[in-house]
């Protein structure tokens, strides 16, 4: 490897969408390119351990900073490391699994950016907060689906939940790069199709603004904000519409592939691909997120070539 990887967090609460992602950014970068780390592997206490001493795996006390910190920095020296694997159908902690550091390495999970070291070492975070009814509804069907319990099991734990949440998991939000959060449309309640969800994505201050005028327009369904946080710090929106037309979707693919076309190459069939209560589907809301915080990891990418290259 003539760099040093490329460090990504993508963290949300439980049922955000990050795996749904972090699909996206796989089949993008190519499995030989990349991998990705669930950091749930750094769960301290096994279910039974959190569930005798009254713990959620959302409490910090459950978790192995220690550890996580570790192994994130390593990846990121190039160095492989041996890791434990948590396992959710059981609960229990196995392993340990070997991992070898790719040219991009991706940290998905709930604490990506809970302590300074962890996000002293990223150089994209992503932070996903999809509105609440569609977090609900997100995990109650992964874990009906996945892990096997029912639905009042799966409220009941999310009631239970909610103060780690509002204290340890939300606060992390304001240490991304990237906010992501998908909102419903009108026709939800009636038809809760995911593949018209609204998109909106914020950029903090770290990333120098990108300008893109000529995807946004009322036709694209794609639109560019500036507006300033309660903190009177500047901000860039990116909202792409849930209603996007396939033909026009496809043409804010290609602009944007244009502006990356180091990597053109690597242009998947399809994005936005994502399992729903009826199936699998697509979305272009979800494709426009992906491609976009790809190609902020490619902007990375390249510095850190160039930087490479004049270190030679």
């Amino acid at each position: 490897m003539s760099r040093r990887p490329i460090m990504i967090a993508v963290g949300g609460d439980s049922g955000t969408g990050k795996t749904t992602l972090c699909r996206g950014l796989d089949k993008i970068f190519g499995a030989e390119r990349i991998e990705t780390i669930c950091l749930d592997d750094y769960h301290g206490l096994d279910r039974e351990q959190r569930k005798a001493v009254g713990l959620t795996a959302l409490d910090p006390r459950a978790n192995n900073f220690a550890a996580m910190e570790e192994d994130l920095w390593a990846l990121r020296d190039g160095k492989t490391i041996s890791k434990p694997i948590y396992d959710h159908q059981d609960g229990t902690i196995k392993g340990p699994q070997t991992v070898i550091p790719k040219e991009i390495v991706v940290a998905q999970g709930l604490f990506p950016l809970y302590t300074r070291a962890l996000r002293g070492l990223f150089d994209v975070t992503v932070w996903l907060d999809p509105e609440t009814e569609l977090k609900v509804a997100w995990k109650i069907q992964r874990d009906m689906t996945q892990r096997g319990y029912s639905e009042e099991q799966v409220r009941a734990e999310i009631e239970k939940r909610q103060p780690d949440i509002r204290a340890h998991i939300a606060p992390q939000a304001g240490y991304a790069d990237l906010t992501v959060r998908f909102s419903r449309p009108a026709t939800w309640s009636t038809n809760p199709d995911d593949a018209h969800l609204t998109a909106q994505i914020r950029k903090s201050g770290r990333f120098r603004k990108l300008d893109y005028g000529e995807f946004a327009s009322t036709s694209t369904h794609l639109r560019q904000l500036e507006t300033t946080t309660e903190n009177g710090h500047p901000e860039t929106i990116i909202e792409i519409d849930g209603q996007i037309a396939d033909g026009v979707a496809e043409a804010v693919q290609d602009k944007i592939w244009a502006h990356m076309d180091s990597h053109a190459h690597l242009r998947p069939e399809r994005l936005g691909e994502f399992n729903g209560p009826n199936g699998s589907g697509v979305s272009h809301s979800l494709a426009l997120a992906q491609l976009l915080i790809a190609r902020r990891v490619v902007l990375i990418e390249n510095a850190l070539l160039e930087e490479a290259g004049a270190l030679a």
